[in-house]
């Protein structure tokens, strides 16, 4: 059986391996998805997306099933991405219920027997049948339906054997009828011999499949990953060996201009020296020829540009192009930079002022300088067009963390692996921290030594010399130093605490995304929206809501429901920062002391390379 659905609704809930409610047929699982083939999707991005996922199950048996994909080769001989169009499924779970007498009954059986469809087979009951409550599910990926005793009671055997369904796993009970309702025994766990069970747990509840109501979140996780899909073209100029001080430099703030635009005015050509000898010679015949006065203004910006380069290696001692190292996130970063439609709280200001409201343009002025302020951040802008994509690479049961569970791929198509990704333009929040405030704060916190850091990119140069871990991937040594695990941990809590407020916008908090890039102190939150129709949530708020929302996640963004326990665990769970949905680092390195200060003990699930005191950023 097949039906069609939403793009994101079947990369949520429709995803092979997904139990789902259908309307007609009950629960069902997804045994498949019919794809057609994406191509206008930036295939070095969804590199860089699918080895950053699956890197994360660090042990090669947690992710057997994903064929390398270190280069656009590889993921072009060993994947196929497909974009979603409809959905293949077929009943789950086939063991089924009598709801007058309790007995169970395989659908295979009932298929056999001469008995009214859907009506219980036993002589004198014909109740209707339904589909049992609950299933069975592991780490390692593997669904089962429940185990049904095939000895039953010891006087009677099966005769008398029903299933006494209370709603809850604990309580529910296989009983005898021939004995008056005696319990013959409660829901079995069957025993699982997979690789987790053998070698990833020393939890003996872990080596069984758990008994699970089939509508828990936990029988099915999706591994979602987000990337920013920029057309190729575009990101070569960007990732191209003489362009990385110019990247440098525009995260840095010393240019102001696209990245593009700034390296063709620097680039001489072959022409240039023809030129320069004969608008010396037109300068000195007619000084106000306007074809002179343009050529000096190009000359005037070429020395510019030229400055700006030597700025950075003069920042940067012992420096060449070739040994600048540039992440492909700070690229993104000045993509979005460079190319996105971006609206400053300044642009909004000027225009209600001219609209005669000159009160709001106040207000907004005075957002500004507090968000800057006092939350220390350097750039805040909106984005129209941010172009991201969205990658299901596969799935895991029970837990969606690394530590506590197999990466499964999905089942090949065409023999290869499928990932399922949408890619659509949307709008965005971009918020950048302070690089002067960051460096002030690692001292504090006594990460980096005392020094001089002057201006920003006196600031960003020494973030760049002396936390070089925040340009590492995961796997890479020198990911996991102190400093640079505070400041991702900064960037990321300051993220969830403005998500967690995100309702003025109009928009579920679990609708909106986020996209880190730590190396340029930089976060991107976006609408998860991929259809023709265009909200204006996230802009809306821009204009309008601005000052509420940001003062909300100031004021109540270092509660948590939990507390003190949390606190003492490190500062994030449930009841604050941790998030369902969305959140590629899976709420690891959070926590809202970073913010706001306080006591962290130096154990538990959320451990920051602190303390015991932290000094928060906003404290």
């Amino acid at each position: 059986m097949n039906f069609s659905r939403g793009k994101v609704q079947i990369l949520y809930t429709y995803l092979p391996g997904e139990v789902f409610a259908h309307d007609e047929y009950g629960h069902c699982v997804v045994t498949a998805i019919e794809v057609t083939e994406l191509t206008s999707v930036n295939r070095s991005a969804l590199v860089d997306v699918v080895n950053d996922t699956v890197q994360q199950w660090e042990d090669e048996w947690r992710r057997a099933g994903f064929p390398p994909a270190t280069n656009a080769a590889d993921l072009e001989r060993n994947y196929i991405i497909g974009e979603p169009t409809s959905v293949l499924f077929e009943p789950f779970p086939t063991t089924l219920r009598c709801q007058e007498c309790g007995r169970v009954h395989r659908f295979a059986d009932l298929r056999r027997s001469r008995g009214r469809p859907g009506k219980c087979p036993v002589v004198g009951c014909a109740g209707a049948m339904e589909q049992m409550p609950f299933l069975q599910a592991h780490n390692c990926g593997r669904l089962e339906e429940i185990f049904v005793p095939r000895e039953g009671c010891a006087r009677h055997g099966v005769a008398g054997l029903y299933f006494d369904d209370t709603g809850r796993v604990t309580t529910a009970r296989w009983r005898c009828r021939l004995c008056s309702g005696a319990e013959v025994e409660r829901l079995r766990m069957t025993p699982c011999g997979c690789e987790y069970s053998r070698f990833g747990t020393q939890d003996p509840s872990e080596k069984r499949l758990r008994v699970l109501v089939k509508t828990d979140p936990a029988v099915f996780k999706p591994q979602i990953a987000p990337f920013i899909n920029f057309p190729h073209d575009q990101m070569l100029r960007l990732t191209a060996l003489e362009a990385r001080p110019w990247v440098l430099s525009r995260v840095w703030g010393l240019l102001s201009t696209p990245v593009r635009e700034a390296m063709t005015v620097a680039t001489p050509s072959a022409t240039d020296d023809e030129l320069t000898a004969a608008m010396r010679d037109l300068a000195e015949i007619a000084p106000e020829n306007p074809r002179v006065k343009a050529w000096k203004i190009s000359q005037a910006s070429r020395a510019a540009s030229t400055d700006i380069v030597d700025e950075v290696y003069r920042l940067l001692p012992g420096s060449t192009t070739a040994n600048l190292t540039v992440s492909r996130r700070l690229v993104e970063q000045v993509a979005i930079l460079d190319s996105v439609a971006s609206i400053r709280i300044e642009d909004v200001a000027e225009r209600v002022e001219r609209g005669g409201d000159m009160a709001q343009a106040a207000r907004l002025r005075d957002t500004q300088r507090w968000a800057f302020d006092r939350l220390g951040l350097a750039d805040l802008r909106a984005l129209d067009g941010f172009p991201i994509g969205l990658a299901a690479i596969g799935y895991t049961r029970i837990r969606s963390d690394p530590a506590h569970s197999i990466l499964n791929a999905f089942p090949q198509l065409n023999q290869k692996t499928p990932i399922f990704a949408v890619v659509a333009s949307t709008e965005a929040i971009y918020l950048q921290l302070d690089p002067n405030r960051v460096v002030k704060w690692l001292e504090r916190n006594r990460l980096l030594l005392p020094g001089h850091s002057g201006t920003p990119a006196e600031a960003w140069a020494r973030l760049y010399r002396e936390v070089p871990g925040l340009s590492l991937r995961r796997s890479e040594l020198g990911y996991s130093d102190p400093a640079a695990s505070a400041v991702r941990t900064l960037v990321h809590s300051m993220s969830h605490v403005l998500l967690r407020h995100i309702e003025w916008s109009g928009y579920a908090a679990q609708s909106i995304g986020e996209y880190l890039i730590p190396e340029g102190l930089a976060c991107v939150l976006y609408a998860s929206r991929y259809t023709d129709t265009n909200v204006g949530g996230l802009l809306t708020l821009f204009e309008l809501g601005l000052d509420r929302w940001l003062q909300s996640a100031h004021d109540e963004g270092g509660d948590c429901v939990m507390d003190p326990f949390c606190s003492e665990e490190g500062g994030a769970c449930v009841g604050c920062l941790h998030r369902e949905f969305n959140c590629t680092e899976f709420n690891r390195e959070l926590s809202r002391a970073v913010l706001f200060g306080g006591e962290v003990a130096q154990h538990g699930p959320a451990v920051v390379p602190f303390g015991p005191e932290v000094t928060g950023y906003w404290s």
